[in-house]
């Protein structure tokens, strides 16, 4: 806890050799100098409390901008003057904790951290054995390509925008990511489709005939 101007001015008393020449109390002078250097030690001191905080990335005021050079921020990806102090700490924060690791939990935490929760989809080439009826045949240049899904409702947003370039800008140099919205939503309107197409050639047709019996 930093010393406070009574703090510091009795301890320069103390400091003063004994004797009335030196008494602030009989000397104007030697109290107006006290009282003059007091303040300034305070200040002092009250600065190396908070040089502590600028240590932690997480409280850091003063030295932001040192530790956003440090780590190349801001990027490519944000846009300058959009983010408050404490957002500006949480990417100092993030950039210093990322793993970098090009795995897929890698990639979704980066999404959640612009906002959108996406889910990730990689690729094989069609092999014999592991490959069932129904699945897509992938030449071989699909195992560098993976597809990163994200909500309907995230679509054309300053999130959704901040996640494809963190995910693009992030992405190893030798694979190809693309972004997809809504594909529960596309799965959901062709499970519906699929039910009435059902009902017309199947249902239909086998009650009428049932009719006709």
């Amino acid at each position: 806890m930093a010393m406070t101007e009574d703090d510091y001015r009795e301890a320069l008393r103390e400091l003063l050799p004994p004797g009335p020449a030196f008494d602030p109390e009989l000397q104007p002078d030697v109290a107006s100098l006290l009282a003059s250097l007091a303040p300034e030690l305070a200040r002092v001191d009250d600065a190396l409390d908070g040089l502590q905080l600028e240590l932690n990335p997480a409280t850091v005021s003063a030295l932001l901008t040192d530790w956003e050079e440090y780590l190349g921020l801001p990027d490519a990806c944000t846009v300058l003057g959009s983010q408050t102090l404490e957002q500006r700490r949480q990417a100092v924060l993030d950039k210093l904790t990322a793993s970098g690791a090009p795995q897929v939990g890698y990639y979704r935490r980066l999404a959640k951290q612009a906002g959108v929760t996406v889910t990730i989809e990689e690729f094989r080439p069609a092999r014999v054995g592991p490959a069932v009826v129904g699945d897509f045949l992938y030449g071989d240049g699909w195992p560098w390509a993976w597809l990163a899904l994200a909500p309907l409702e995230a679509y054309g947003t300053a999130e959704a925008a901040a996640m494809e370039c963190r995910l693009r800008l992030e992405a190893p140099q030798y694979t190809d990511v693309e972004v997809g919205y809504g594909r529960a939503e596309v799965e959901g309107i062709a499970a519906q489709v699929d039910q009435l197409f059902h009902a017309i050639h199947y249902v239909m047709p086998a009650a009428v005939s049932g009719i006709g019996d």
